[in-house]
């Protein structure tokens, strides 16, 4: 019986001792980590594999932290053992396809079409396993999931452009430019794409456009970002400051600025010196209307910019220019927010004055000029707004035009600039901006309305009718506007019509004197 006894607690001992030591992967320059919160972290994440190994989750959550954080290597086997533990989960069978589409093309086929029986909608696996399917060769796959993946997130950045690369290498040249065209409307600025545009162009023997497409090629590549919401997990599992930012930035993305602030005050110090990390936190606090608070953070961030050695060393004049630039207009936009319009106005002038001193340079250095152009645009508009609401509507008009000058296409702009005019009675230089305002908004109200009234003051009866039906149309309640078609109708005479319109306002506004009296005069009449 003791022996019994004896066999059974070696047993139990044995059993326990080889559960301790689970073979755990980790990160090959682990030793060099200082970070104290990372190594916390990571001995946690194992700690939990250690308690829990038939547990997916925590192995996945173990691979979460690794992947977080750059480790692509250790976090594989973790994902793996998590897919294996639970063979119907998706997200573990995601990441680890992800994860092996460059080293292990073929293995990240397998997971990834085995997760995708699970979720066939998921547009980020139907990209990584074409992605996968490229590398392997097999076109003809990889161009079937590149247009599942447009159809479940038309908005993605890399199907159009996957595609175009894939007809290019067929050298089907025309379908390549009307999929790298899509791809540029969606991402104007993917310098990818215009790399294979100017090929494109080249073989086409449009000299002019691939040399503009090259050119274009030269600025760093901007795109929209791809939606994955599983990459969220992984975020969530950061504790350096790289993630910290990222989060912060991917809320702000969301217009969840309150966490965005909360993510970045964690890395905020005096010793914080990324002016990237200070904007966005800046701008989180604005939008959340902590004033005070963003204001002094614009402040301590142009400090830097003129003060600190090391952060002038990280970029060009040029680049410090446009920065500063960006920081006054924020705080003039902060001043106007809070009613100090003399101190936005300022702070504009400010801004601008960064715009000419860039001009005399020359040269844009890094910047993409029409971003440039956009940016100092907003600001002579900014500081149009604030010259209307203090009522200098020559110095708003000004600014107005200027912002024009830049941007002609830019339709708020033109918007108010025609206000500007109307309040001034310049109803002549109001008009050619309400037209273009409703030739790219059919559905603007006021701009209808006030050149249905330009119209009516230069006699243009039958066009002016037009435009205030256009205006019912679209508000059946609009009263102005039955009593400006009951006017343009009796100038043509049309009395019974005109009779009609004016009963209208009657309808919605009783008791309307002056329309009363113009009734009475208008039934004498006939």
């Amino acid at each position: 019986m003791k022996q019994a006894l004896y066999l059974l607690l070696i047993l139990t001992n044995s059993f326990g001792f080889a559960e301790r030591n689970i073979d755990i992967p980790e990160p090959a320059d682990l030793d060099f980590v200082e970070e104290k919160i990372l190594l916390e972290a990571i001995k946690t994440a194992q700690e939990a594999v250690r308690n829990s190994p038939d547990d997916a989750e925590v192995w996945g959550q173990l691979g979460h932290v690794y992947l977080s954080h750059g480790w692509e290597v250790p976090a594989i086997p973790c994902y793996r053992r998590a897919s294996l533990l639970a063979p119907d989960e998706f997200g573990w069978l995601y990441f680890l396809g992800r994860l092996t589409k460059q080293r292990q093309p073929k293995e990240a086929v397998k997971h990834l079409t085995r997760a995708l029986t699970l979720n066939s909608e998921y547009a980020p696996a139907h990209l990584y396993l074409a992605s996968a399917l490229r590398i392997l060769g097999k076109l003809d796959a990889a161009e079937h999931h590149l247009q599942l993946a447009k159809d479940f997130q038309p908005e993605n950045p890399f199907s159009e452009l996957w595609l175009g690369e894939i007809a290019l290498a067929r050298r089907q040249v025309k379908l390549a430019r009307t999929h790298l065209e899509r791809a540029l409307h969606l991402n104007p600025r993917q310098s990818e794409a215009h790399v294979l545009m100017a090929q494109v162009a080249t073989a086409l023997g449009d000299k002019q456009a691939a040399k503009r497409h090259a050119q274009a090629a030269r600025y760093p590549s901007q795109y929209s970002e791809l939606a994955d919401p599983l990459w969220w997990d992984v975020l969530q599992a950061g504790v350096t400051a790289p993630l910290y930012a990222e989060r912060g930035r991917r809320y702000m993305s969301e217009g969840d600025y309150t966490r965005a602030v909360v993510e970045f005050e964690t890395l905020i110090s005096d010793a914080q010196k990324d002016i990237k990390v200070w904007f966005d936190y800046s701008i989180s606090l604005l939008y959340t209307a902590r004033h005070p608070e963003a204001l002094s953070a614009l402040k301590h961030l142009l400090s830097l910019l003129d003060k600190d050695i090391e952060v002038q060393k990280e970029r060009s004049p040029d680049e410090s220019a446009y920065l500063k630039a960006q920081a006054h207009n924020y705080i003039a936009q902060i001043y106007y927010e809070t009613g100090q319009t003399a101190a936005a106005i300022r702070a504009c002038r400010m801004a601008l004055q960064f715009r000419k001193n860039k001009t005399d340079n020359e040269s844009h250095g890094q910047l993409n000029p029409s971003d440039y152009d956009a940016f100092f645009s907003n600001v002579h508009a900014n500081l149009a707004t604030v010259y209307e609401s203090t009522g200098q509507l020559e110095a708003a008009i000004q600014h107005y035009q200027e912002a024009l000058e830049l941007v002609p296409s830019k339709l708020s702009v033109h918007r108010d600039l025609a206000g500007a005019y109307w309040k001034k009675q310049r109803y002549t230089a109001a008009e050619p901006h309400y037209r273009q305002v409703i030739m790219h908004d059919t559905t603007d109200v006021q701009a209808i309305y006030r050149l249905g009234l330009i119209s009516l003051t230069k006699k243009n009866h039958l066009e002016a009718i037009s435009l205030f039906k256009k205006v019912i149309a679209i508000e059946a309640t609009h009263v102005r506007a039955y009593g400006a078609l009951g006017v343009a109708y009796q100038e043509l005479g049309n009395i019974p019509e005109a009779i009609g319109a004016f009963e209208r306002v009657l309808e919605l506004e009783p008791g309307n004197r002056i329309v009363l009296d113009k009734l009475r005069e208008l039934h004498e009449s006939k």
